[in-house]
């Protein structure tokens, strides 16, 4: 099942958006926003475009990240962030800024950022949109930055692509009556990223499941932005 349209829908409510999230996905968010939390180091400057109601910002405030800023265009969205902050204590450490992830570099300068997340944010855009977004990230990135992104991606391998589309297929009225528009995962985001100036170091992905998640830094000269093979996680049988 597609998330994006769910999570549209129950952006209405952000009080309930955690749980929901939590029940469509069957708690693989989490894990992932887990494992993003810790990767973060001590210090880290952190920019969380797509922040929702806070909950990746709050796990990389309690791994030791200096500050997080978190962005999104839903002041509801940032509210509830801001009651989370609160009742975790680490709200002087959370920075929330209202606003598209389409003008970051309106918002920041160039190298402010030790490290970008990302998570359920992009797959909204086209892929002319996504790479102007990610070429602006590496614009607001320190030298030796890094950017960690986590979204709903179309299947790789042919079978699994089948079945998906089916879904897709199934879920594309429902999904329309509901919210007046439709949402289909990204294509190919490792070569998004890639074609955005950055080099893939690492990737993971998992069975049975449209979520991917990457590992990118600054592709530095020679490397063209290529992934690093050596670098690929592969998890219950599915390569990244």
């Amino acid at each position: 099942m597609l998330m994006y349209g769910w999570m549209k829908f129950v952006e209405v409510a952000p009080g309930r958006y955690d749980w929901a999230v939590k029940l469509m996905t069957a708690g693989r968010l989490d894990q992932i926003k887990d494992e993003i939390a810790a990767a973060v180091r001590k210090e880290d400057n952190i920019l969380d475009i797509g922040c929702g109601t806070g909950t990746l910002a709050i796990r990389c405030l309690q791994k030791g990240a200096a500050s997080v800023t978190g962005l999104d265009a839903s002041e509801q969205m940032l509210e509830q962030a801001r009651k989370h902050a609160e009742a975790a204590g680490l709200s002087d450490r959370l920075i929330l800024v209202r606003d598209s992830v389409t003008q970051l570099r309106k918002r920041f300068a160039e190298g402010t950022f030790d490290v970008i997340t990302s998570t359920m944010a992009l797959g909204e855009f086209p892929r002319d949109y996504l790479e102007f977004i990610l070429r602006d990230c590496r614009a607001v990135l320190k030298p030796g930055g890094r950017l960690i992104v986590a979204d709903e991606v179309w299947p790789e391998k042919f079978i699994a692509r089948f079945f998906y589309r089916i879904g897709l297929t199934l879920m594309w009225i429902p999904q329309f009556l509901i919210l007046r528009r439709a949402f289909f995962p990204i294509q190919n985001l490792r070569g998004v990223i890639e074609a955005s100036g950055f080099t893939v170091v690492r990737s993971r992905s998992w069975f049975a499941s449209s979520f991917q998640l990457f590992y990118g830094e600054p592709a530095t000269a020679g490397t063209g932005g290529h992934a690093m093979t050596a670098g690929t996680v592969v998890v219950g049988g599915q390569n990244a």
